[in-house]
């Protein structure tokens, strides 16, 4: 079949992508009562560190024995540590969450990028190279060109979210999106049309090759983003005919 697959062999092969719980709590407690009321309804946690109290005074011992009682919350779900903000606070609880946390959310602009990928890969962790753009939608071909570095950058999951102003922004990253995902040989993706007008990305991107999406507890972590008992409903709705 060449380096494409055909589109309509392709669409059998999709699935509804999993439900990510995004947690920007700034306790554990906090982070507790999200997992009671979200949790049934998400198979992916994701402890976005940076919302965390006192974080930048953490050593790692103190943030090791956090860490593992956020994965005992989430037991049965599988558990992303993010960081956003100050790169060397990040990148620390990056290396401190490999082998602990299943994956590690790695921004594409990050300093450290390449030792941090080899690290996460020498302790079996799994690293979301991500690309975000909260200003802008990118064209088709800077959306699947996009996924091609992050690819060539060695991310074992692929995120490319942007910013869409109208519907067909939202067009511009489901059609990129599936453009990259038709190469016989592709990574994992997560795209996201952030705001308003990509809300439906959230929903239906799984028929464009995206493997997760995000949505919050009580508290929203990105622009558009619907919260979990929301998105389930939704995609219950949009899949039922799709199994």
């Amino acid at each position: 079949m060449g380096i494409f697959r055909k589109k309509e062999e392709d669409k059998k092969n999709r699935k509804r992508p999993d439900i990510c719980l995004s947690l920007p709590n700034d306790t554990l407690e906090g982070i507790a009562m999200e997992i009671r009321e979200f949790g049934e309804d998400c198979q992916i946690v994701e402890w976005c560190v940076d919302g965390f109290l006192g974080v930048e005074s953490l050593t790692r011992e103190d943030f090791v024995e956090k860490l593992m009682q956020v994965k005992k919350m989430a037991q049965g779900k599988k558990l992303i540590v993010d960081f956003k903000g100050d790169e060397v606070t990040g990148n620390r609880i990056l290396r401190w969450s490999m082998e602990l946390a299943d994956m590690v959310d790695i921004d594409i602009n990050n300093g450290q990028i390449e030792r941090l990928i080899r690290e996460a890969k020498r302790k079996h962790t799994k690293v979301i190279l991500s690309y975000h753009n909260f200003e802008n939608m990118l064209t088709k071909e800077e959306i699947s060109e996009t996924f091609l570095r992050l690819e060539r950058k060695g991310g074992d999951i692929l995120k490319v979210a942007c910013f869409a102003k109208d519907e067909m922004d939202t067009y511009c990253l489901l059609e990129g999106s599936a453009h990259y995902t038709q190469l016989t040989r592709h990574k994992p993706i997560v795209a996201i049309a952030m705001g308003e007008e990509g809300q439906v990305s959230r929903i239906c991107a799984g028929d464009f090759g995206s493997v997760m999406s995000y949505a919050s507890g009580s508290q929203p972590t990105a622009p558009g983003q619907f919260n979990v008992k929301q998105l389930k409903k939704y995609m219950d709705k949009y899949y039922k005919d799709k199994k």
